[in-house]
Protein backbone atom coordinates (compact mmCIF):
# COMPACT_ATOMS: atom_id res chain seq x y z
CA UNK A 1 0.00 0.00 0.00
CA UNK A 2 2.60 2.64 0.82
CA UNK A 3 5.00 1.49 -2.44
CA UNK A 4 1.18 2.62 -4.41
CA UNK A 5 1.21 5.83 -2.19
CA UNK A 6 4.89 6.60 -3.13
CA UNK A 7 3.88 5.36 -7.07
CA UNK A 8 0.60 7.73 -7.05
CA UNK A 9 3.02 10.69 -4.96
CA UNK A 10 5.88 10.24 -7.80
CA UNK A 11 3.16 10.23 -10.89
CA UNK A 12 1.32 13.26 -9.05
CA UNK A 13 4.69 15.00 -9.07
CA UNK A 14 5.62 14.58 -12.70
CA UNK A 15 2.25 15.16 -13.81
CA UNK A 16 2.43 19.24 -12.19
CA UNK A 17 6.01 19.59 -13.35
CA UNK A 18 4.59 18.77 -16.81
CA UNK A 19 1.94 20.88 -16.65
CA UNK A 20 4.50 23.74 -14.99
CA UNK A 21 6.52 23.04 -18.02
CA UNK A 22 4.33 23.29 -20.62
CA UNK A 23 2.90 26.74 -19.18
CA UNK A 24 6.48 27.94 -19.30
CA UNK A 25 6.89 26.93 -23.13
CA UNK A 26 3.32 28.73 -24.05
CA UNK A 27 4.68 31.65 -21.94
CA UNK A 28 7.72 31.46 -24.10
CA UNK A 29 5.52 31.62 -27.21
CA UNK A 30 3.40 34.31 -26.37
CA UNK A 31 6.65 36.37 -25.26
CA UNK A 32 8.33 35.82 -28.64
CA UNK A 33 4.89 36.50 -30.25
CA UNK A 34 4.97 39.88 -28.35
CA UNK A 35 8.15 40.57 -29.15
CA UNK A 36 7.76 40.22 -33.08
CA UNK A 37 4.49 42.06 -33.46
CA UNK A 38 6.60 45.16 -30.79
CA UNK A 39 8.92 45.25 -33.86
CA UNK A 40 6.65 44.99 -36.51
CA UNK A 41 4.40 47.73 -34.80
CA UNK A 42 7.71 49.79 -34.13
CA UNK A 43 8.74 49.29 -38.05
CA UNK A 44 5.55 50.51 -39.27
CA UNK A 45 5.90 53.39 -36.82
CA UNK A 46 8.77 54.24 -38.08
CA UNK A 47 8.19 54.11 -41.58
CA UNK A 48 4.75 55.96 -41.22
CA UNK A 49 6.67 58.42 -39.41
CA UNK A 50 9.10 59.13 -42.07
CA UNK A 51 6.66 58.95 -44.65
CA UNK A 52 4.93 61.90 -43.01
CA UNK A 53 8.09 63.80 -42.33
CA UNK A 54 9.09 63.69 -45.65
CA UNK A 55 5.15 64.66 -47.07
CA UNK A 56 5.87 67.86 -44.74
CA UNK A 57 9.41 68.40 -45.72
CA UNK A 58 8.98 68.06 -49.46
CA UNK A 59 5.38 70.28 -49.40
CA UNK A 60 7.77 73.27 -47.57
CA UNK A 61 10.39 72.68 -49.60
CA UNK A 62 7.88 73.37 -52.55
CA UNK A 63 6.64 76.58 -51.10
CA UNK A 64 9.69 77.94 -51.06
CA UNK A 65 10.92 77.37 -53.72
CA UNK A 66 7.61 78.84 -55.52
CA UNK A 67 8.32 82.15 -52.82
CA UNK A 68 11.91 81.93 -54.49
CA UNK A 69 10.79 81.50 -57.75
CA UNK A 70 8.36 84.35 -57.52
CA UNK A 71 11.06 86.78 -56.40
CA UNK A 72 13.10 85.56 -58.93
CA UNK A 73 10.25 86.35 -61.56
CA UNK A 74 10.01 90.06 -59.71
CA UNK A 75 13.91 90.65 -60.21
CA UNK A 76 13.56 89.91 -63.75
CA UNK A 77 10.77 91.53 -64.61
CA UNK A 78 12.48 94.76 -62.78
CA UNK A 79 15.73 94.13 -64.43
CA UNK A 80 13.93 94.54 -68.06
CA UNK A 81 12.00 97.41 -67.06
CA UNK A 82 15.07 99.26 -66.36
CA UNK A 83 16.60 98.08 -69.48
CA UNK A 84 13.87 99.43 -71.46
CA UNK A 85 14.59 102.87 -69.39
CA UNK A 86 17.98 103.08 -70.73
CA UNK A 87 19.42 105.03 -67.71
CA UNK A 88 23.22 106.10 -68.06
CA UNK A 89 23.70 107.40 -64.46
CA UNK A 90 23.33 104.81 -62.17
CA UNK A 91 24.23 106.34 -58.98
CA UNK A 92 21.31 108.68 -59.34
CA UNK A 93 18.90 105.88 -60.38
CA UNK A 94 20.54 104.16 -56.78
CA UNK A 95 19.87 107.41 -54.91
CA UNK A 96 16.45 107.66 -56.20
CA UNK A 97 15.50 103.64 -56.00
CA UNK A 98 16.92 103.15 -52.47
CA UNK A 99 15.35 106.29 -50.77
CA UNK A 100 12.01 105.17 -51.72
CA UNK A 101 9.76 102.55 -50.35
CA UNK A 102 10.44 99.00 -51.04
CA UNK A 103 8.10 96.96 -53.18
CA UNK A 104 8.52 92.97 -53.15
CA UNK A 105 9.04 92.64 -49.67
CA UNK A 106 13.04 93.24 -50.53
CA UNK A 107 15.15 95.44 -47.92
CA UNK A 108 17.49 96.69 -49.91
CA UNK A 109 18.55 97.32 -53.98
CA UNK A 110 21.78 98.32 -55.89
CA UNK A 111 23.53 98.04 -59.13
CA UNK A 112 26.83 96.61 -59.73
CA UNK A 113 28.12 98.29 -63.40
CA UNK A 114 30.10 97.17 -65.99
CA UNK A 115 33.10 97.87 -64.21
CA UNK A 116 31.91 96.31 -61.24
CA UNK A 117 31.71 99.12 -59.26
CA UNK A 118 29.12 98.77 -56.56
CA UNK A 119 26.35 101.34 -55.94
CA UNK A 120 25.12 100.26 -52.38
CA UNK A 121 25.49 101.67 -48.52
CA UNK A 122 29.44 101.07 -47.35
CA UNK A 123 28.12 98.16 -45.03
CA UNK A 124 26.49 96.38 -48.10
CA UNK A 125 29.46 96.98 -50.14
CA UNK A 126 32.07 95.58 -47.25
CA UNK A 127 29.42 92.41 -47.43
CA UNK A 128 30.01 92.17 -51.18
CA UNK A 129 33.40 91.32 -50.45
CA UNK A 130 32.67 89.45 -47.40
CA UNK A 131 30.76 86.90 -48.96
CA UNK A 132 32.28 86.93 -52.12
CA UNK A 133 28.62 88.80 -54.06
CA UNK A 134 30.37 89.68 -57.11
CA UNK A 135 30.92 85.73 -58.19
CA UNK A 136 27.21 85.32 -57.66
CA UNK A 137 26.21 88.09 -59.90
CA UNK A 138 28.31 87.37 -62.67
CA UNK A 139 25.93 83.73 -62.58
CA UNK A 140 23.31 85.45 -63.16
CA UNK A 141 21.77 84.16 -66.17
CA UNK A 142 19.38 85.81 -66.46
CA UNK A 143 18.96 85.94 -62.42
CA UNK A 144 21.21 83.74 -59.82
CA UNK A 145 20.67 84.32 -55.69
CA UNK A 146 22.99 84.26 -53.36
CA UNK A 147 23.39 81.42 -49.88
CA UNK A 148 21.53 83.41 -46.86
CA UNK A 149 23.62 85.68 -45.15
CA UNK A 150 23.75 87.32 -41.83
CA UNK A 151 23.43 91.02 -42.81
CA UNK A 152 25.64 93.59 -41.45
CA UNK A 153 22.05 96.35 -41.28
CA UNK A 154 19.41 94.20 -40.14
CA UNK A 155 21.32 91.67 -37.91
CA UNK A 156 19.14 89.09 -39.57
CA UNK A 157 19.46 86.37 -42.05
CA UNK A 158 18.88 87.91 -45.98
CA UNK A 159 19.73 86.11 -49.29
CA UNK A 160 20.65 88.48 -52.45
CA UNK A 161 19.28 88.03 -56.02
CA UNK A 162 21.24 89.26 -59.15
CA UNK A 163 19.56 90.15 -62.78
CA UNK A 164 21.78 91.28 -65.57
CA UNK A 165 20.24 94.36 -67.12
CA UNK A 166 21.42 97.24 -69.68
CA UNK A 167 21.76 100.63 -69.29
CA UNK A 168 23.66 103.81 -70.73
CA UNK A 169 23.63 102.34 -74.90
CA UNK A 170 23.60 98.82 -73.97
CA UNK A 171 26.28 98.79 -71.61
CA UNK A 172 25.91 95.65 -69.07
CA UNK A 173 25.30 95.54 -65.44
CA UNK A 174 23.61 93.77 -63.11
CA UNK A 175 20.48 94.83 -60.28
CA UNK A 176 20.39 93.13 -56.81
CA UNK A 177 18.11 92.90 -54.29
CA UNK A 178 18.52 92.07 -50.53
CA UNK A 179 15.60 90.12 -49.09
CA UNK A 180 14.90 88.83 -45.47
CA UNK A 181 15.28 85.28 -45.00
CA UNK A 182 11.67 85.68 -42.97
CA UNK A 183 9.97 85.84 -46.17
CA UNK A 184 11.00 82.53 -46.52
CA UNK A 185 10.99 81.29 -43.26
CA UNK A 186 7.07 82.11 -42.77
CA UNK A 187 6.21 79.49 -45.05
CA UNK A 188 7.88 77.19 -43.83
CA UNK A 189 6.21 78.46 -40.12
CA UNK A 190 2.85 78.11 -41.57
CA UNK A 191 2.91 74.50 -43.03
CA UNK A 192 4.49 73.32 -39.61
CA UNK A 193 1.76 70.63 -37.96
CA UNK A 194 2.63 71.76 -33.95
CA UNK A 195 4.80 73.41 -32.11
CA UNK A 196 6.79 70.09 -31.58
CA UNK A 197 7.73 70.43 -35.59
CA UNK A 198 11.16 71.63 -36.26
CA UNK A 199 12.21 73.40 -39.32
CA UNK A 200 15.66 74.70 -40.12
CA UNK A 201 17.45 75.59 -43.59
CA UNK A 202 20.66 73.75 -43.21
CA UNK A 203 24.03 74.32 -46.11
CA UNK A 204 25.38 70.59 -46.64
CA UNK A 205 29.05 71.88 -46.55
CA UNK A 206 29.27 73.95 -43.46
CA UNK A 207 26.53 72.45 -41.65
CA UNK A 208 24.91 75.83 -40.50
CA UNK A 209 21.42 75.65 -39.60
CA UNK A 210 18.97 78.63 -39.64
CA UNK A 211 16.22 77.77 -37.51
CA UNK A 212 12.75 78.48 -39.48
CA UNK A 213 10.03 76.63 -37.35
CA UNK A 214 9.95 75.51 -33.39
CA UNK A 215 8.27 75.48 -30.57
CA UNK A 216 10.65 78.64 -29.22
CA UNK A 217 9.99 81.70 -31.10
CA UNK A 218 13.04 83.47 -29.96
CA UNK A 219 14.90 80.87 -31.44
CA UNK A 220 13.24 81.47 -34.63
CA UNK A 221 16.35 83.21 -37.52
CA UNK A 222 19.22 81.87 -34.83
CA UNK A 223 22.27 80.60 -36.91
CA UNK A 224 23.62 77.53 -35.37
CA UNK A 225 26.21 74.46 -36.67
CA UNK A 226 24.17 71.12 -36.79
CA UNK A 227 27.02 69.26 -35.50
CA UNK A 228 26.77 71.31 -32.36
CA UNK A 229 22.85 71.94 -32.43
CA UNK A 230 21.87 68.73 -33.71
CA UNK A 231 24.69 65.17 -33.82
CA UNK A 232 25.74 66.18 -29.93
CA UNK A 233 22.66 65.64 -28.80
CA UNK A 234 21.74 62.18 -30.42
CA UNK A 235 22.29 59.25 -28.37
CA UNK A 236 25.41 57.30 -29.20
CA UNK A 237 23.71 54.19 -30.53
CA UNK A 238 22.69 56.61 -33.83
CA UNK A 239 25.73 58.06 -34.25
CA UNK A 240 26.45 56.25 -37.38
CA UNK A 241 22.99 56.52 -39.07
CA UNK A 242 23.24 60.28 -38.27
CA UNK A 243 26.78 59.83 -40.18
CA UNK A 244 25.04 58.34 -43.09
CA UNK A 245 22.26 60.75 -43.13
CA UNK A 246 24.26 63.41 -43.80
CA UNK A 247 26.77 61.56 -46.10
CA UNK A 248 23.40 61.67 -48.03
CA UNK A 249 23.08 65.04 -47.64
CA UNK A 250 27.00 65.65 -48.41
CA UNK A 251 26.54 63.60 -52.06
CA UNK A 252 23.92 65.86 -53.34
CA UNK A 253 21.00 63.56 -52.83
CA UNK A 254 17.96 65.10 -53.27
CA UNK A 255 16.15 63.61 -49.93
CA UNK A 256 16.60 61.27 -47.00
CA UNK A 257 15.31 60.07 -43.74
CA UNK A 258 16.42 59.31 -40.27
CA UNK A 259 14.80 58.47 -36.91
CA UNK A 260 17.28 58.76 -33.52
CA UNK A 261 16.23 59.35 -30.33
CA UNK A 262 17.59 61.84 -27.92
CA UNK A 263 17.24 60.88 -24.13
CA UNK A 264 14.17 59.42 -24.15
CA UNK A 265 12.36 61.14 -26.94
CA UNK A 266 12.33 59.47 -30.28
CA UNK A 267 12.65 62.57 -33.50
CA UNK A 268 12.24 61.56 -37.55
CA UNK A 269 13.95 63.99 -39.67
CA UNK A 270 13.92 64.32 -43.33
CA UNK A 271 16.01 66.67 -45.81
CA UNK A 272 14.97 68.18 -48.98
CA UNK A 273 16.52 69.94 -52.04
CA UNK A 274 16.00 73.57 -52.36
CA UNK A 275 16.62 73.58 -56.34
CA UNK A 276 16.89 77.90 -55.90
CA UNK A 277 19.54 77.50 -53.33
CA UNK A 278 22.51 75.64 -54.27
CA UNK A 279 23.87 73.24 -51.47
CA UNK A 280 21.01 74.77 -49.28
CA UNK A 281 18.52 72.36 -48.02
CA UNK A 282 14.82 71.88 -45.88
CA UNK A 283 15.18 70.07 -42.92
CA UNK A 284 12.38 68.95 -40.96
CA UNK A 285 12.14 67.06 -37.61
CA UNK A 286 9.43 66.40 -35.54
CA UNK A 287 8.70 64.08 -32.67
CA UNK A 288 6.96 60.76 -32.78
CA UNK A 289 4.67 61.34 -30.83
CA UNK A 290 3.22 64.06 -33.02
CA UNK A 291 3.37 61.73 -35.91
CA UNK A 292 2.16 58.70 -35.11
CA UNK A 293 0.08 59.30 -31.67
CA UNK A 294 -3.00 57.35 -33.14
CA UNK A 295 -0.56 54.67 -34.15
CA UNK A 296 0.94 53.76 -30.75
CA UNK A 297 -2.28 54.33 -28.98
CA UNK A 298 -3.46 51.24 -31.22
CA UNK A 299 -0.76 49.59 -30.24
CA UNK A 300 -1.47 50.01 -26.42
CA UNK A 301 -4.82 48.77 -27.06
CA UNK A 302 -3.51 45.67 -29.14
CA UNK A 303 -0.93 44.81 -26.33
CA UNK A 304 -4.13 45.31 -23.55
CA UNK A 305 -6.08 43.22 -25.55
CA UNK A 306 -3.26 40.78 -25.70
CA UNK A 307 -2.12 41.18 -22.10
CA UNK A 308 -5.68 40.50 -21.10
CA UNK A 309 -6.07 37.64 -23.27
CA UNK A 310 -2.71 36.16 -21.53
CA UNK A 311 -4.20 36.15 -18.23
CA UNK A 312 -7.85 34.81 -19.63
CA UNK A 313 -5.47 31.57 -21.07
CA UNK A 314 -3.58 31.21 -18.31
CA UNK A 315 -6.58 31.17 -16.17
CA UNK A 316 -8.41 28.66 -18.31
CA UNK A 317 -4.79 26.69 -18.55
CA UNK A 318 -5.12 26.54 -14.86
CA UNK A 319 -8.18 25.81 -14.33
CA UNK A 320 -8.34 23.23 -16.90
CA UNK A 321 -5.26 21.43 -14.63
CA UNK A 322 -7.15 21.26 -12.18
CA UNK A 323 -10.15 19.59 -13.04
CA UNK A 324 -8.20 17.54 -14.97
CA UNK A 325 -6.99 16.53 -11.38
CA UNK A 326 -9.99 16.75 -9.94
CA UNK A 327 -11.42 14.46 -12.47
CA UNK A 328 -8.14 12.07 -12.02
CA UNK A 329 -8.96 12.15 -8.52
CA UNK A 330 -13.07 11.40 -8.55
CA UNK A 331 -12.00 8.50 -11.07
CA UNK A 332 -9.12 7.12 -8.55
CA UNK A 333 -12.05 7.27 -5.98
CA UNK A 334 -14.59 5.26 -7.59
CA UNK A 335 -11.89 2.51 -7.80
CA UNK A 336 -11.76 2.02 -11.67
CA UNK A 337 -10.55 -0.94 -12.33
CA UNK A 338 -11.48 -4.16 -12.57
CA UNK A 339 -9.46 -6.49 -9.70
CA UNK A 340 -9.00 -9.22 -11.77
CA UNK A 341 -8.86 -7.99 -15.81
CA UNK A 342 -7.13 -4.34 -14.86
CA UNK A 343 -10.08 -2.81 -17.55
CA UNK A 344 -12.25 0.17 -15.95
CA UNK A 345 -15.35 -1.37 -14.21
CA UNK A 346 -18.58 -0.69 -14.93
CA UNK A 347 -18.98 2.88 -12.61
CA UNK A 348 -15.88 4.01 -14.12
CA UNK A 349 -16.83 3.62 -18.08
CA UNK A 350 -19.93 4.63 -17.51
CA UNK A 351 -18.64 8.31 -16.29
CA UNK A 352 -15.30 8.48 -18.72
CA UNK A 353 -17.50 7.20 -21.54
CA UNK A 354 -20.50 9.75 -20.89
CA UNK A 355 -17.78 12.52 -20.46
CA UNK A 356 -16.35 11.84 -23.90
CA UNK A 357 -19.74 11.89 -25.45
CA UNK A 358 -20.82 14.69 -23.76
CA UNK A 359 -17.09 16.81 -24.84
CA UNK A 360 -17.57 14.85 -28.44
CA UNK A 361 -20.36 16.26 -29.84
CA UNK A 362 -18.62 16.68 -33.45
CA UNK A 363 -16.75 13.58 -33.00
CA UNK A 364 -17.84 10.11 -33.77
CA UNK A 365 -17.87 6.74 -32.06
CA UNK A 366 -18.55 3.13 -31.51
CA UNK A 367 -20.06 1.20 -28.54
CA UNK A 368 -19.52 -2.56 -28.58
CA UNK A 369 -21.20 -4.82 -25.78
CA UNK A 370 -19.66 -8.37 -26.38
CA UNK A 371 -20.99 -11.42 -24.20
CA UNK A 372 -18.35 -14.56 -24.00
CA UNK A 373 -19.90 -17.27 -25.74
CA UNK A 374 -21.50 -20.16 -22.59
CA UNK A 375 -19.16 -19.26 -19.64
CA UNK A 376 -21.24 -20.28 -16.79
CA UNK A 377 -20.50 -23.71 -18.60
CA UNK A 378 -17.32 -23.17 -18.16
CA UNK A 379 -17.35 -22.54 -14.78
CA UNK A 380 -18.84 -25.55 -14.54
CA UNK A 381 -16.86 -28.18 -17.09
CA UNK A 382 -13.32 -26.30 -15.97
CA UNK A 383 -13.59 -24.62 -12.61
CA UNK A 384 -13.63 -20.97 -11.75
CA UNK A 385 -10.03 -20.84 -12.37
CA UNK A 386 -10.28 -21.69 -15.69
CA UNK A 387 -13.39 -19.02 -15.97
CA UNK A 388 -10.70 -16.55 -14.27
CA UNK A 389 -7.92 -17.35 -17.14
CA UNK A 390 -10.40 -17.06 -20.15
CA UNK A 391 -11.71 -13.74 -18.62
CA UNK A 392 -7.82 -12.28 -18.37
CA UNK A 393 -6.91 -13.70 -21.46
CA UNK A 394 -9.81 -12.26 -23.30
CA UNK A 395 -9.15 -8.93 -21.68
CA UNK A 396 -6.04 -8.78 -22.83
CA UNK A 397 -6.69 -9.62 -26.34
CA UNK A 398 -8.98 -6.46 -26.35
CA UNK A 399 -6.32 -4.21 -24.59
CA UNK A 400 -4.38 -5.60 -27.75
CA UNK A 401 -6.82 -4.85 -30.68
CA UNK A 402 -8.49 -1.66 -28.89
CA UNK A 403 -6.32 0.15 -26.31
CA UNK A 404 -5.01 3.03 -28.45
CA UNK A 405 -8.38 4.81 -29.17
CA UNK A 406 -10.70 2.84 -26.79
CA UNK A 407 -12.39 3.03 -23.29
CA UNK A 408 -12.79 -0.40 -22.47
CA UNK A 409 -14.81 -1.85 -19.39
CA UNK A 410 -15.69 -5.52 -17.95
CA UNK A 411 -18.97 -4.47 -16.97
CA UNK A 412 -20.00 -7.68 -15.21
CA UNK A 413 -19.63 -11.54 -15.32
CA UNK A 414 -18.46 -12.48 -18.63
CA UNK A 415 -20.07 -8.85 -20.40
CA UNK A 416 -17.74 -6.77 -21.79
CA UNK A 417 -17.83 -3.19 -23.51
CA UNK A 418 -16.06 -1.30 -25.43
CA UNK A 419 -15.94 2.27 -26.34
CA UNK A 420 -13.93 3.19 -29.77
CA UNK A 421 -13.27 6.66 -30.47
CA UNK A 422 -13.96 5.98 -33.88
CA UNK A 423 -16.98 5.09 -36.14
CA UNK A 424 -14.92 3.25 -38.97
CA UNK A 425 -16.98 0.13 -39.85
CA UNK A 426 -14.77 -1.76 -41.95
CA UNK A 427 -11.65 -0.75 -38.84
CA UNK A 428 -13.75 -2.02 -36.35
CA UNK A 429 -15.30 -5.01 -38.56
CA UNK A 430 -11.98 -6.03 -39.01
CA UNK A 431 -10.73 -6.14 -35.32
CA UNK A 432 -13.60 -7.66 -34.26
CA UNK A 433 -12.55 -11.01 -37.20
CA UNK A 434 -9.20 -10.40 -35.59
CA UNK A 435 -10.78 -10.89 -31.73
CA UNK A 436 -12.15 -14.08 -33.31
CA UNK A 437 -9.41 -15.49 -34.59
CA UNK A 438 -7.40 -14.80 -31.07
CA UNK A 439 -10.62 -16.01 -28.89
CA UNK A 440 -10.28 -19.41 -30.48
CA UNK A 441 -6.49 -19.59 -29.24
CA UNK A 442 -7.58 -19.09 -25.80
CA UNK A 443 -7.90 -22.26 -23.69
CA UNK A 444 -8.99 -22.63 -20.18
CA UNK A 445 -5.45 -24.23 -18.88
CA UNK A 446 -2.49 -26.12 -20.28
CA UNK A 447 -3.28 -29.27 -20.99
CA UNK A 448 -4.92 -30.27 -24.29
CA UNK A 449 -6.34 -33.46 -22.72
CA UNK A 450 -8.26 -31.32 -19.88
CA UNK A 451 -10.02 -28.98 -22.62
CA UNK A 452 -9.91 -31.50 -25.52
CA UNK A 453 -11.95 -29.71 -28.41
CA UNK A 454 -12.87 -26.86 -26.48
CA UNK A 455 -13.26 -23.73 -28.83
CA UNK A 456 -13.96 -20.06 -27.02
CA UNK A 457 -16.07 -17.77 -28.90
CA UNK A 458 -17.98 -14.63 -28.69
CA UNK A 459 -21.02 -12.39 -29.47
CA UNK A 460 -21.00 -8.95 -30.07
CA UNK A 461 -23.23 -6.16 -30.56
CA UNK A 462 -22.48 -2.84 -32.29
CA UNK A 463 -24.14 1.13 -32.48
CA UNK A 464 -22.33 4.22 -33.58
CA UNK A 465 -22.30 7.47 -32.20
CA UNK A 466 -24.42 10.31 -33.54
CA UNK A 467 -25.68 8.19 -36.31
CA UNK A 468 -27.28 5.31 -34.30
CA UNK A 469 -28.00 7.57 -31.07
CA UNK A 470 -27.23 10.93 -29.63
CA UNK A 471 -26.31 10.00 -25.41
CA UNK A 472 -24.85 7.01 -23.72
CA UNK A 473 -28.05 5.32 -22.64
CA UNK A 474 -29.17 5.16 -25.60
CA UNK A 475 -26.38 3.87 -27.47
CA UNK A 476 -25.71 1.24 -25.20
CA UNK A 477 -29.56 0.81 -25.77
CA UNK A 478 -28.71 0.05 -29.82
CA UNK A 479 -25.67 -2.02 -29.14
CA UNK A 480 -27.80 -4.43 -26.87
CA UNK A 481 -30.63 -5.05 -29.51
CA UNK A 482 -27.39 -5.82 -32.52
CA UNK A 483 -26.30 -8.58 -29.18
CA UNK A 484 -29.23 -9.88 -29.09
CA UNK A 485 -30.28 -10.75 -32.62
CA UNK A 486 -26.36 -12.41 -32.53
CA UNK A 487 -27.36 -14.63 -29.96
CA UNK A 488 -30.69 -15.23 -31.48
CA UNK A 489 -28.78 -16.53 -34.47
CA UNK A 490 -27.12 -19.16 -32.45
CA UNK A 491 -24.19 -16.71 -31.17
CA UNK A 492 -20.66 -16.72 -32.29
CA UNK A 493 -20.45 -13.39 -34.31
CA UNK A 494 -21.16 -9.80 -34.61
CA UNK A 495 -23.87 -7.24 -35.73
CA UNK A 496 -24.31 -4.16 -36.10
CA UNK A 497 -27.40 -1.89 -35.10
CA UNK A 498 -30.00 -1.43 -37.35
CA UNK A 499 -33.10 0.80 -37.01
CA UNK A 500 -34.37 -1.37 -39.87
CA UNK A 501 -33.67 -5.06 -38.27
Amino acid sequence: MKKKQNKDITYEIARNLSFFKMLVIYLIVCLIGVAILLLNFNSLIRNHDKKLTGEICSLVTEKMNDSISYMTNSAENMSAALSSQNHNDLQALYDELSGGKKGSGYISIGFIDENQKIYASETEIEEFSKWELLEIAKQAEPVSISAPYRSGMTGQPVYTMFADFTYDNGKNGYLFLTYPLKEIQNMAYTDSLSEDTEIWLMEADSDNIIQCAGSDNYSIGSWNNAILAMQAQIDDDYQPEYADWKAHMTAGEDTAGITYEIGKKTYTQVYAKIDFMHGWYVVVRIPSSSLSAAIQQFRTSVLLFLGILFIATVIMFVMSHIRETEEKKMLENLSIHDPLTSLLNRRAFDYTSSQYLKKSTKNEACLLFIDVDYFKQVNDRFGHDAGDKILVDFSAALNELFKENSYISRYGGDEFVVLVRSADKSEISSKLDALQKMAGDIKPCDDPAIYGDFVLTFSCGAATFPFDASDVKSLQSAADNALYIVKEKGRNGYEWYSKNK
